[in-house]
């Protein structure tokens, strides 16, 4: 009877980590070439996990000198894939000095604990080495996740909750149950099955999360961002804008807003073709891109007109921001396919009043520009 429950545990977990493989398969497959491979090493993870079980079962059915170290082996050997998979996630690179030494930790884990098992040695001296060793690339794994997660990745936080949870189990959880448990190998089988079993449905549930989460992400950044520029769009203005704004209200901080037109744009496209003048357009928004600080917000409202958001500048800050942006535009030449092109702009500042709405504000910001492009355009006005 404890062989048929043997046969079904070794099948039921055979069966969850092919679903499991047949799941990877259906993610959506990052565009990044490292990232893509994470799915792989995923189902390594999930064909080691079930070798352990296999190879408990080995050890059980009366061939310890095999079943035992290959249990080792494959735990270590999960651990690893595990390591990679996190890795590739997020795109590190694993050169291929560290993949031989992992191979080195796992066959030499494998031929000390199959001496010691030969040998008769205390269980504990195979079984702190296994655990230890499987620690160890678990614990790399951690560090890679909480490296990268940020505080709004719930893929991430659940990752490491994982990882956190198998680092417990190998150091505390496992030693503990080693302590305490009837030495019946079935006992073991069905205790390891279970356990196997669990690490298996999280840790896949953690990496489709976090593959689905970095998808949406990447989906609303580009909902977000104008293609032809890189700068943000309406569609980013509608959305986050009055966020920051209100953002700024319950601070109690200052927030600049710069308008900001290319003067005689429509003779570009005009004179040079539209090929050209998306050129010139995307190298205007270059120039501007690198003049502003990592808080400031480059907007591309229509055409060639663009809204910058200034955080934490009073009107006078931002003036002088807009000054630099328009100097440093009137000395740029862009070269666009043999064509070389002079641009000059026209701002328009306002600083956004206490208590003001920032619809209102932008108004007042586009009427401070269309005072500048009367008055002869390569301006800046402020309100």
């Amino acid at each position: 009877m404890q062989d048929v429950h043997m046969y079904i545990q070794v099948g039921v977990l055979a069966i969850v980590a092919m679903i499991g493989i047949s799941f990877t398969f259906a993610l959506p497959k990052p565009r990044h070439q490292l990232k893509a491979k994470s799915a792989s090493y995923a189902r390594w993870f999930l064909v080691a996990s079930w070798l352990v079980v296999f190879c408990q079962a080995i050890a059980h059915i009366g061939y310890p000198q095999i079943g035992l170290p290959g249990v080792y082996a494959a735990a270590i050997l999960g651990a690893y894939m595990q390591l990679m998979s996190v890795l590739k996630r997020y795109g590190t690179e694993v050169s291929q000095s560290k993949k031989f030494a992992a191979a080195l930790h796992i066959v030499g884990v494998m031929v000390v604990t199959s001496v010691l098992v030969a040998t008769k040695a205390p269980a504990w001296i195979a079984h702190s080495l296994a655990l230890s060793s499987v620690a160890f690339p678990v614990w790399q794994a951690l560090r890679c996740v909480k490296q990268h997660f940020s505080t709004e990745s719930i893929g991430g936080h659940l990752l490491f909750g994982v990882l956190s949870l198998v680092i417990a189990l190998v150091l505390f959880g496992v030693p503990a149950y080693l302590t305490i448990a009837p030495a019946d190998s079935h006992y073991h089988l069905a205790a390891t099955s279970a356990f196997m079993l669990v690490i298996m449905l999280i840790f896949m549930l953690a990496f489709a999360v976090n593959i689905l989460q970095s998808l949406l992400l990447k989906l609303r950044s580009q909902v977000h961002t104008d293609p032809l520029t890189g700068a943000k769009n309406r569609h980013f203005f509608y959305e986050i804008a009055p966020k920051l704004s209100a953002h700024a209200k319950r601070k109690h901080e200052t927030l600049s807003l710069v308008a900001c037109d290319i003067d005689y744009f429509k003779s570009i496209n005009d004179e040079h073709g539209h090929v050209i003048g998306d050129i010139a357009l995307k190298r205007f928004c270059e120039i501007i891109q690198s003049q502003l600080r990592q808080e400031d917000t480059l907007i591309r409202m229509g055409g060639e007109e663009f809204l910058i958001l200034s955080p934490q500048y009073d009107g006078d800050k931002a003036a002088q921001m807009a000054e630099r942006l328009r100097k440093t535009i009137s000395e740029s030449v862009i070269s666009a396919r043999g064509v070389d092109i002079s641009l000059t702009a026209s701002f328009g500042v306002m600083q956004m009043p206490p208590g003001a709405d920032l619809f209102t504000t932008v108004k007042s910001a586009d009427q401070a520009l269309f005072d500048a492009k009367a008055n002869g355009r390569n301006k800046v006005i402020m309100v």
